[in-house]
């Protein structure tokens, strides 16, 4: 996998000593580096890689609960940790899913805190299980765990918003 040629992670491979973490920086090089879908993991999550030969490392964040389906595969394993640069800042996805009141100028209250707080919106899908609430799900991209915190919680101050959480994949 030439796993000495990646950017913004540094990987602990199976067997090696500890503190000789592998650097990994960025979702370019030879080794195919991918975030989980449906909520991945952003700076700040403690994360882990699963090695999948032939097609490269998925990183989780560590309350994944897709990462069960991993529980009797330990070699797949690999102790993952952000090594960011600094100088090249970078947008992460994240999902968010929350329970609106179903009352004109709701999703534009929702989406312009989103856009105060300098997040960017990916996606958007509603449903409406009754008359009074709408379940929103977003997908944004944020530079970190912090920024991510931050928009939630504004979001909590919203009077039209009834509850709001992450969702990790």
């Amino acid at each position: 996998f030439e796993l000495r040629k990646g950017e913004n992670l540094k990987f602990k491979l199976p067997g090696e000593e500890p503190d000789t973490a592998i650097p990994i920086r960025g979702l370019g090089g030879d080794l195919p580096v991918r975030f989980a879908p449906h909520g991945g993991a952003v700076p700040g999550d403690r994360i882990v890689g699963i090695l999948t030969p032939g097609e490269g490392v998925t990183i989780y964040p560590i309350q994944s609960p897709a990462l069960a389906a991993f529980d009797n595969e330990p070699d797949r394993w690999l102790d993952v940790r952000w090594d960011l640069d600094d100088k090249v800042p970078q947008r992460f996805p994240a999902r968010i899913a929350l329970k609106s009141i179903n009352e004109p100028g709701s999703l534009a209250q929702i989406t312009t805190t989103i856009a105060e707080h300098d997040g960017n919106i990916d996606s958007v899908s509603m449903n409406r299980p009754n008359q009074d609430f709408t379940d929103v799900t977003i997908d944004l991209t944020v530079w970190d765990l912090k920024h991510l915190s931050a928009i939630i919680s504004e979001l909590r101050e919203k009077r039209v918003i009834s509850r709001v959480e992450r969702v990790v994949g």
